[in-house]
């Protein structure tokens, strides 16, 4: 990974300097890549059935923006499970010299979320899945911006010089507060750890797109109201035993929560 990371940062710091213009609004129609893992798939919403174990869904974000915006061209090699390093080796291959929008969600499979949230799931002390989560924040604040910084300098060096590269950040899984009565959640306090997290993670993404010119959009607000133990929620419960939808945003997370929030951060200069 050093030896990819060196080069992709020189070339990257190279046409940050004498492309400005790279953060501008993409010309309507565009040609858009959809990058990612499980979260960009739409793993919660439906899997259409035929993207074998990465389990894409029409009714994932990319989706649902290209069916509303009409792109000359659009692709989504988002894929269940997918960590920074296969959608670096896997998936930026994807992008080529006509793109000039790319979304990027990923993140949550570098720091071990699904395991994090077994422990916290089934652990029978609360310290454990306090535990869990720190060594999952430790991974996010040192670990994970080493690998989601060469996916952006990769596509900005395949793509249209006026790419337009969006990383995605994550909602927060359960709605705050002390009452929960969705069976087989978590106890509050291992809620507010995994809320912490995610929220960290959100920082971090926040943080490494700020670095390298890419549009950070935060999802947080948009799901407000709507985690798991709301009245409404947005994202799927837990399930025994656990399934690939578990804790993903559901078909009407993806309509009103990330697609409004993307759609907002397109239409700003």
């Amino acid at each position: 990974m050093r030896r990819l990371l060196l080069p992709l940062l020189a070339s990257l710091a190279l046409i940050v300097a004498i492309a400005p213009a790279a953060l501008a609004a993409p010309a309507a129609p565009v040609d858009y890549v959809a990058l990612g893992d499980s979260y960009a798939a739409g793993v919660g919403a439906r899997p259409d059935g035929g993207s074998g174990d990465c389990r894409r869904s029409d009714r994932s974000y990319p989706a649902r923006w290209a069916a509303a915006h009409d792109p000359a061209t659009f692709v989504s090699v988002a894929c269940s499970g997918a960590t920074t390093a296969e959608v670096l080796f896997k998936q930026v291959r994807t992008v080529s010299r006509n793109t000039d929008l790319v979304t990027i969600t990923v993140g949550g499979n570098d720091i071990g979320f699904g395991p994090v949230l077994g422990i916290c799931s089934t652990a029978q002390r609360d310290e454990d899945c306090e535990r869990a989560v720190r060594d999952g924040e430790r991974l996010i604040r040192y670990a994970l911006p080493s690998g989601v910084v060469p996916i952006i300098a990769g596509v900005r060096l395949q793509a249209s010089p006026t790419v337009r590269v969006v990383v995605t950040g994550y909602p927060r899984l359960f709605e705050p507060g002390p009452d929960c009565a969705t069976p087989l959640a978590p106890n509050a306090a291992r809620r507010a750890a995994l809320n912490r997290a995610a929220d960290t993670l959100n920082a971090t993404l926040r943080d490494a797109a700020g670095r390298w010119r890419a549009q950070f959009v935060d999802v947080t607000p948009a799901f407000a109201g709507h985690g798991v133990c709301s009245g409404d929620p947005w994202i799927n419960p837990p399930t025994n035993p656990p399934g690939p939808g578990s804790y993903h945003p559901t078909s009407v997370g993806y309509a009103r929560g990330y697609l409004p929030a993307l759609d907002a951060a397109l239409d700003r200069a």
